[in-house]
């Protein structure tokens, strides 16, 4: 968790957290929720608990990944896996958001099963696993740095507007997804992202409060029926560009590369 900021937003979280040389354990993860300073409960108020990976592909719907940690508050976790433990991590650090987006998930499971669809996803579970793997939450305080962002601005967004960038935004990985592969950063690395506007004095709060902000905000976004509609509707994260997020970007030149910062459709390079 040194890997600042690709990880800022699990600093609270593990703090306080001692676990073996080894991998966790589901016991070492359940012990980190459950020091948590408020229960981890689903929107349905079963509390978190993290079980083993149910390997039977014959149980009905309600048995599946999401259906079981919103009517159990059973969340399936591999051992060993990077994957499953930034899923962990992420439940730790923003429990509010989980929930809503887990109960999301639920509900249009719900609604499929009850018109027997069978295996035909929506647009709407799409966004969400979509964000869940693989999102990021920019919080800004400017809405000129929001427009060049959304507009593919890449350079004068991370270049020529750097310093209005590290004083009014700030990038929280939110994906888990997202996470693993930030282990090993390639050219190309792209989030989903949502950006959400927050006062000035956002950034002078302490990191703890940023993310409990964050978590309640992104909640509430979750929550609105008429957003997360279509994949579309994220946009595309260039988390590599924030400044901060890797050394290689303090040159102007780093945001001319192409394979970092695609041109948005219908713009020229």
């Amino acid at each position: 968790m040194q890997r600042l900021p690709w990880y800022a937003a699990l600093q609270t979280a593990v703090q306080s957290v001692t676990w073996p040389q080894t991998w966790p354990s589901l016991a070492d993860y359940q012990g980190l929720l459950d020091r948590l300073p408020q229960p981890l409960l689903t929107a349905s108020g079963k509390p978190l608990r993290v079980v083993a990976q149910n390997t039977d592909k014959s149980l009905d719907w309600q048995q599946g990944y999401e259906p079981r940690i919103y009517l159990q508050g059973a969340l399936q976790t591999r051992l060993e896996s990077w994957h499953d433990c930034f899923n962990v991590l992420t439940w730790a650090s923003f429990p509010a958001a989980k929930a809503a987006l887990n109960a999301r998930q639920y509900a249009l499971l719900a609604a499929r099963a009850a018109a027997q669809s069978g295996a035909v996803r929506s647009p709407q579970q799409d966004v969400l696993t979509q964000f869940d793997e693989s999102g990021v939450v920019v919080l800004c305080a400017d809405t000129r740095l929001s427009e060049l962002l959304l507009n593919f601005r890449w350079k004068a967004l991370f270049w020529e507007h750097r310093a209005s960038v590290r004083a009014q935004m700030r990038c929280f990985l939110f994906g888990h997804g997202l996470m693993e592969k930030a282990l090993a950063p390639y050219p190309g690395l792209t989030g989903k992202g949502v950006i959400l506007p927050v006062c000035k004095d956002f950034f002078t709060q302490t990191l703890a409060a940023q993310v409990s902000q964050t978590d309640e905000l992104l909640a509430q976004h979750f929550g609105n029926e008429q957003l997360w509609r279509h994949p579309h509707d994220l946009a595309p994260m260039p988390v590599m560009g924030f400044p901060g997020f890797c050394v290689a970007n303090e040159c102007a030149d780093y945001y001319d590369d192409q394979r970092y910062f695609r041109p948005g459709r219908g713009t020229k390079p």
